[in-house]
């Protein structure tokens, strides 16, 4: 944080999530993603007025906004300052990587360099939760996360070491409107039971490969479940370029082929090269961060 007279300048920064491992609902109806965090970022740059007169904050992002109106309402502060939110990030939009919940958050990590507050991540999840759904994109690993309710159901201190080569089937896709849709059967609840024991077991091993796998049988999974015939013969002609498995953004319009972390940046090039010629359609890479215990 920087100062000048009567203006502070605060930065806050929080990643992206490249959609979800595994997305679903369990038999007893909890809803759970688990996330997967990678190397992009939104960065909130907030400038503090003292000025007199009531509060006035300018912030082009609806939720953005509304993150720093409730935090300022809990801190009692209704006056005496104007502020300016803007934010610089590489996470694209609309595509079910967590764009809006990274904005939120690094809203709230600004305004607590500027105001000199903490958190808990409990408390985080409460105040997204009426929002919007989101991902526990406050926690350091990958996690378990009731999505709908706010609630952390495991942190699973670990994140596998992937190089992950988006294709983006194109458009946007409303969070909001995704998850107010969403239903399953008891059949499908139990494989998404079963599936997440699986995946904790993996987590617990530290078997990357494994994980990737799972993620990939939960990707077609869903194209299937949705009977989505185009994307299911994408995924085949996708399945080719022998990754070690698929990750899908559920409330978004990409899928990823995931790659060894020690990949090469030329061999990634190359396949997303041919990627985007074979599909037509936009590809990008990005990959996991990595966790420092």
């Amino acid at each position: 944080m920087s100062f000048h007279a009567n203006i502070a300048v605060g930065y806050g920064k929080a990643h992206a999530s490249f959609g979800e491992i595994l997305q679903g609902r369990d038999v007893s109806h909890r809803d759970f993603l688990v996330t997967m965090p990678v190397d992009m970022w939104s960065i909130c740059n907030l400038t503090c007025i003292e000025r007199s007169g009531p509060l006035v904050i300018n912030c082009e992002y609806d939720k953005s906004l509304k993150v720093a109106e409730m935090l300022l309402d809990k801190l009692g502060i209704h006056k005496g300052y104007e502020l300016t939110i803007s934010f610089s990030r590489n996470i694209p939009v609309g595509k079910g990587l967590s764009s809006s919940t990274a904005d939120m958050l690094s809203t709230v990590r600004a305004l607590q360099e500027i105001f000199g507050f903490l958190l808990r991540e409990k408390t985080i999840s409460e105040i997204f939760t009426e929002i919007e759904p989101h991902d526990g994109l406050m926690y350091k690993s990958c996690v378990v996360y009731n999505h709908r309710k706010g609630t952390l159901i495991k942190e699973l201190l670990h994140i596998p070491q992937y190089s992950i080569i988006a294709v983006d089937f194109g458009g946007q896709l409303n969070t909001v409107e995704y998850n107010h849709k969403l239903t399953f059967s008891e059949e499908v609840e139990r494989q998404f039971e079963s599936s997440l024991e699986e995946l904790e077991r993996a987590f617990g091993e530290k078997d990357d490969e494994r994980i990737a796998q799972i993620a990939g049988e939960a990707t077609r999974a869903y194209f299937e479940r949705n009977c989505d015939t185009d994307k299911l013969a994408i995924l085949d002609k996708i399945e080719a370029y022998e990754p070690l498995g698929l990750i899908n953004t559920h409330s978004g319009t990409c899928v990823g082929l995931i790659y060894p972390g020690s990949m090469g940046k030329q061999e990634l090039n190359d396949i997303a090269s041919r990627l985007s010629q074979d599909l037509g359609l936009s590809v990008f890479i990005t990959k996991t961060l990595k966790l420092l215990i």
